[in-house]
C-alpha cells in the first residue's frame, strides 16, 4: 500500500522497487490524495502496464497529514472488499526505494518467529542510518490477522507508534531489523513541522520525564532546530491541556496506562544503572 501526493519526483522509482520484488505482491495500491503535479499521469502508465497495480484517486485537499491513516485504511478496505487475501502487508511512503529481497526477507523473518507482527528494515537518508529504535512507518510490514484485530489505524497523532503499543500490549512484537535498509528520500517531519510527533506523546499516555527526555534528545541529536522543538513541546502540551482539533486527543486509557507503566520501568532501571 502507497500513499502518495505530489510525488512524481520519486514515485517512479518506488513502485518499481515493489514490481521487482523477488516475492511478487498480489496487489500494490496506491492513494492518490489529490497530487497536482505529474503522479496521476505517473500511476494511469503504471496502472496500464501491470494489472498488479490498484489506484485509488482523492480530491485534491491540500496537504494534511491527518489524512495519512484514513488513506491507508482506505486502501485495506479496497483490498479487502476485492477478496485480496494474503498473510502479510506492506505500507510505503511514495519516496521509498525497496531492495528486490526486502519484502521475501522480513516475511521470513516473521514467519520464523510468530510474535512478530509489525517489522521493518532501518531507513536511510542521504545513505545513512536514521536514528530509529522501532519499526519506521514506511517499509512496516504488518501481519494482517494483528492488523484485523485493530480495526486499522486510529485516526490520532500517533498512529504509527499505537500499533507498536498494541502488540506488546498483546504480548507481540514489533523488530527494526537493522541489517536490512531502504531508501527514504524525503525527510521526515518537515512538513508538519513536529507539533504531531510531540501531540503523539501526549495522546499515547507518555510519562513525563520520558517524554521530555525525547524532546531533548530530538533537539540535540536529531537537529530539528529550534522550531522543532518548540513545536515538538507544543504538541505534547495541545495533547495534555486538550485541542480542538480531534487528531490530538488521547488513546483509549488502559493502552495509555500500560504506555506509561513500561516506560516508568525503563526510567527506573536507567537510574537504578547510574546508582
Amino acid at each position: 500500500m502507497v500513499v502518495a501526493r505530489n510525488a512524481a519526483r520519486h514515485l517512479p522509482q518506488t513502485i518499481d522497487s515493489l514490481l521487482n520484488q523477488k516475492l511478487t505482491p498480489q496487489r500494490i495500491t496506491v492513494v492518490d490524495d489529490g497530487s497536482t503535479d505529474e503522479t496521476p499521469s505517473i500511476l494511469k502508465h503504471y496502472s496500464e502496464k501491470t494489472t498488479l497495480m490498484s489506484v485509488l484517486h482523492r480530491p485534491n485537499l491540500g496537504y494534511d497529514i491527518r489524512r495519512v491513516p484514513s488513506n491507508i485504511n482506505l486502501a485495506w478496505k479496497h483490498n479487502a472488499d476485492a477478496r485480496i487475501n494474503t498473510s502479510y502487508f506492506m505500507i510505503s511512503g511514495d519516496d521509498c526505494v525497496y531492495s528486490d529481497d526486502y519484502a521475501s526477507q522480513l516475511i521470513n523473518r516473521m514467519e520464523a518467529n510468530s510474535k512478530v507482527v509489525v517489522s521493518s528494515g532501518h531507513p536511510l537518508s542521504g545513505g545513512s542510518h536514521t536514528r530509529e529504535h522501532s519499526p519506521s512507518g514506511s517499509g512496516r510490514m504488518v501481519n494482517c490477522e494483528f492488523w484485523r484485530t485493530t480495526g486499522g489505524y486510529p485516526i490520532k497523532a500517533g498512529w504509527e507508534t499505537w500499533l507498536l503499543y498494541r502488540a506488546a500490549q498483546n504480548g507481540l512484537k514489533a523488530v527494526l531489523y537493522d541489517d536490512l535498509t531502504f531508501d527514504h528520500a524525503r525527510p521526515r517531519g518537515a512538513q508538519h513541522q513536529f507539533t504531531y510527533w510531540g501531540a503523539a506523546m501526549g495522546g499515547l499516555g507518555y510519562h513525563p520525564l520520558y517524554a521530555m527526555g525525547r524532546i531533548a534528545k530530538n533537539a540535540l541529536v536529531r537537529s530539528i532546530g529550534f522550531k522543532g522543538s518548540v513545536n515538538l513541546f507544543r504538541g505534547y502540551l495541545l495533547s495534555e491541556i486538550g485541542s480542538e482539533d480531534s487528531f490530538i486527543s488521547p488513546f483509549e486509557q488502559p493502552l495509555r496506562d500500560f504506555v506509561c507503566r513500561q516506560q516508568s520501568q525503563r526510567i527506573s532501571r536507567v537510574v537504578s544503572s547510574l546508582l
